[in-house]
C-alpha cells in the first residue's frame, strides 16, 4: 500500500529523508502540488494522508519529526478553497483513525503531536470557515452518537486533552473576534458528557470545566495546593546571609 501511494506522490518519500535539502525541496514540491488543486475531495485527500503518515512514520530523532509534524499541519494553508480544506481534514482523521491502532507505541509521540499541531491549524482556519467545526470536528474526534468506533479511544481522548491547550496556544481564548468558536467547540465537548462511552464522559465532563475557559472553574485540589504554596511563602525563613 505504501509503494502504491510512493510511487503516486515521489515527493512524500522524501519527506522523510535525512537530507534537509531534499526534504525541504520534497514540501515545496507538495505545498506547489496541493496550491494547483481547484479542487480536493476525500478521497483524495485520504490518498495524500497516507502516504504522509507513512513519511512520518519513517521519520527518526525527534527533531526531525517535530519539524514534520507541525509542516504537515500547516501543508493545508496551500489549498485555496475552503471546500478542499475540509476535505483535507477529513482526510486526516480519517487516516489517523484508521493507522491509530496499528501505530506502535514506540512511535506513537510523534503522531500524538502532529494530532495536537494539526488541531491547532483547524481552530485557526475554523475562525473563517465554520464548516472545520461542524463537518469536521463534529464528525470525527468529537462525534459523541452514531458509529463510535470510527474514532479509536485513545485518539478521541489525546483530543479532549488537547483542545483547550491548543484553544490557548491559537490565542482563541483571548481573541474577542473567537468567541463564539470558543463557545461552539465547549458545546461539543459538553455533548460527549452523555456519550455512551464511559472514558469519554468522563475526560469531557473533567477538560470543560478547565479554570481557562470563560465558564471553566478551577480545580479545587489545585486552588488548595496554590493556597498551601501561597502560605509557605509567607512563613519566615530563618536569617539570610
Amino acid at each position: 500500500m505504501a509503494a502504491a501511494h510512493e510511487a503516486q506522490m515521489p515527493f512524500i518519500r522524501n519527506l522523510a529523508s535525512s537530507d534537509r535539502k531534499l526534504r525541504t525541496g520534497s514540501l515545496d514540491s507538495l505545498k506547489l502540488f496541493l496550491s494547483s488543486r481547484t479542487s480536493l475531495d476525500t478521497q483524495d485527500a485520504v490518498k495524500l494522508w497516507k502516504g504522509l503518515y507513512y513519511a512520518l512514520w519513517m521519520t527518526d530523532r525527534p527533531a526531525p519529526q517535530q519539524r514534520l509534524a507541525a509542516d504537515l499541519a500547516r501543508l493545508v494553508y496551500s489549498l485555496p478553497r475552503d471546500e478542499a480544506k475540509t476535505a483535507w481534514f477529513v482526510g486526516f482523521w480519517q487516516v489517523l483513525s484508521e493507522r491509530w491502532p496499528h501505530t506502535e507505541a514506540l512511535r506513537m509521540d510523534k503522531f500524538l503531536l502532529l494530532v495536537r499541531r494539526a488541531f491547532a491549524v483547524m481552530l485557526e482556519c475554523a475562525q473563517k470557515s465554520p464548516a472545520v467545526v461542524d463537518d469536521v470536528l463534529r464528525e470525527w474526534p468529537f462525534e459523541g452518537t452514531g458509529d463510535l468506533r470510527k474514532v479509536p479511544l485513545g485518539l478521541r481522548l489525546h483530543v479532549l486533552d488537547l483542545w483547550v491547550d491548543e484553544l490557548e496556544s491559537t490565542k482563541c481564548l483571548a481573541n474577542e473576534e473567537a468567541k463564539d468558536l470558543v463557545k461552539k467547540i465547549g458545546d461539543l465537548v459538553l455533548e460527549l458528557q452523555t456519550c455512551p462511552v464511559k472514558a469519554v464522559r468522563e475526560r469531557a465532563k473533567e477538560n470543560y470545566q478547565d479554570g481557562r475557559l470563560p465558564w471553566g472553574t478551577k480545580d479545587e485540589d489545585m486552588s488548595d495546593a496554590e493556597e498551601a504554596d501561597d502560605d509557605d511563602d509567607d512563613e519566615w525563613g530563618g536569617i539570610e546571609e
